[in-house]
């Protein structure tokens, strides 16, 4: 036992001498001494991990969010503007004419003039010159609606943003196309993350430069007809930055450049400058020194638990033995009375008469009936003063016992914190300080499960300790203070 305790010792300094020969340098000192890991690691490097995310962020191209149906839209409209110009006009030349019907030669009336020109007020970029003879003549207009709608749909079927710069986009970049239903659909992550379609920016038009395309697409002498199409075209998609900068964070998200570290490799050497490189090896050296001086305390920790367990079962089979010797003697003690009496009345009535004779009647009762008092006395004493000493000593017991346990949690909370100061020191990751405390949970749960009555305790203490310092080390992941 004692040579256990010396071993547990000697690991506890082992560990921390080991810790504080870790030197606490600076951005830019000079290494005075090598240091050598004891245990492999895992280092961020952390000028290769900004160069390699600065490339993939590079990767990432801008989203343009583009939706498809805004080319119905337009068509739609389209027609339903000049369907209502066509009523509005035919209603309007009738009431003029005294309300008879249209004929080809009202073209040539006054009236005719008037009602265009009041047509021209309200709708003043359509082609009334074009379709007006048409409607007086009753003849169908779809050859010239096709026309405009065939325009529109050709200039929309390229995505086109709501500006009047001629580049939209830098040249030479490109863009990630991704169609969605409407402007304001969130993309699902999937999408987000490999959806769309690549394109140069040079093919993104913007709305003064796709309306100019579908206006200069009729021949001469339709140029009226090809400027009224013009007027629906109209933005079908949006450049999203705040979209990108998603993206680019989940294409970066764990992306990292590791070192790698074997036990007994030098990690900083003598007369090197220290970089950023250098202090995260160090950190690592530091952070796992401390695991290892927390890890060596707890095993004390539960040696001392299995050591009170012994004491403990040691300290109830011994009292045990107590109370069955004392049981013992009190029963023979009880039996040497009674004996004494029941030889007493069964002596011969010649003896009683004799010794009545003799004189010896009162004396023999006196002395009979001292000696019962005082075994009767010495009796009550002893089952007293053994019952006493019993409860004394079994409350001194599980009083030791409970202190013992209490200041084993005490320690454990001091240990938990005392390494939580010193994560937070080295600036340790706050998601690597969780994962720490979720896997030391996860250690001292299988322990738990394997050890006895009073270890589990001292264990369900320390698991205890550990789950609220999680649950802070949570609450500040969620509050951004980690």
């Amino acid at each position: 036992m004692v040579t256990t305790r010396a071993c547990l010792a000697a690991s506890v300094l082992l560990a921390c001498s080991a810790f504080a020969a870790v030197p606490d340098y600076k951005l830019g000192d000079v290494a005075a001494e090598d240091v050598i890991t004891p245990v492999p690691l895992l280092v961020v490097n952390p000028e290769a991990t900004e160069a390699l995310r600065q490339k993939v962020a590079q990767q990432v191209h801008l989203i343009v969010r583009h939706v498809p149906s805004t080319t119905a839209e337009a068509e739609a409209d389209l027609r339903d503007k000049i369907v209502k110009a066509r009523a509005d006009f035919i209603v309007a030349l009738e009431t003029a004419l005294g309300g008879r019907r249209l004929t080809e030669a009202d073209v040539q009336t006054a009236a005719y003039e008037r009602t265009l020109r009041a047509a021209r007020q309200k709708a003043r970029d359509l082609p009334f010159e074009k379709f007006a003879p048409l409607w007086v003549r009753g003849e169908g207009d779809e050859p010239l609606v096709a026309a405009m709608v065939q325009a529109v749909r050709e200039v929309m079927v390229q995505p086109i943003v709501a500006t009047k710069d001629t580049n939209v986009f830098p040249s030479g970049q490109s863009v990630r196309l991704l169609p969605l239903k409407g402007f304001a659909e969130a993309p699902a992550a999937r999408e987000l993350e490999s959806g769309g379609t690549l394109m140069p920016s040079s093919r993104v038009l913007s709305v003064w430069r796709a309306r100019r395309v579908a206006e200069t697409s009729f021949p001469v002498g339709q140029e009226a007809i090809g400027k009224y199409a013009a007027t629906f075209v109209r933005p079908n998609a949006v450049a999203d930055p705040e979209l990108t900068e998603v993206a680019r964070a989940q294409r970066m998200d764990g992306v990292t450049v590791n070192d790698t570290y074997e036990t007994g490799q030098v990690v900083v050497r003598k007369g090197q400058t220290i970089d950023r490189k250098a202090l995260a090896a160090l950190a690592a050296v530091r952070e796992k020194s401390l695991i290892g001086t927390l890890q060596t305390k707890l095993e004390e920790g539960q040696s001392f638990a299995g050591l009170i367990m012994n004491q403990t079962k040691w300290t109830t089979a011994g009292l045990g033995l107590v109370v069955l010797v004392l049981c013992l003697i009190l029963w023979r003690l009880r039996a040497k009375p009674s004996t004494a009496l029941v030889l007493a009345s069964s002596s011969t009535p010649e003896e009683t008469a004799g010794t009545r004779a003799a004189g010896g009647d009162p004396v023999w009762r006196e002395r009979a009936l001292a000696a019962e008092g005082k075994a009767e006395r010495a009796q009550q004493a002893i089952r007293s003063g053994v019952m006493g000493w019993m409860r004394e000593k079994v409350v001194r017991s599980l009083s030791t016992q409970r202190a013992d346990l209490l200041s084993a949690q005490q320690k454990a909370e001091v240990e938990i914190r005392e390494l939580e100061q010193r994560l937070e020191q080295l600036h340790t990751p706050l998601q690597q300080r969780i994962s720490a405390y979720e896997a030391r949970i996860v250690e001292l749960e299988k322990d738990l499960a394997a050890k006895g009555e009073e270890n589990r305790e001292l264990i369900g203490a320390r698991i205890s300790v550990a789950r609220q310092q999680l649950m802070v080390e949570r609450e500040r992941s969620r509050s951004g203070q980690g």
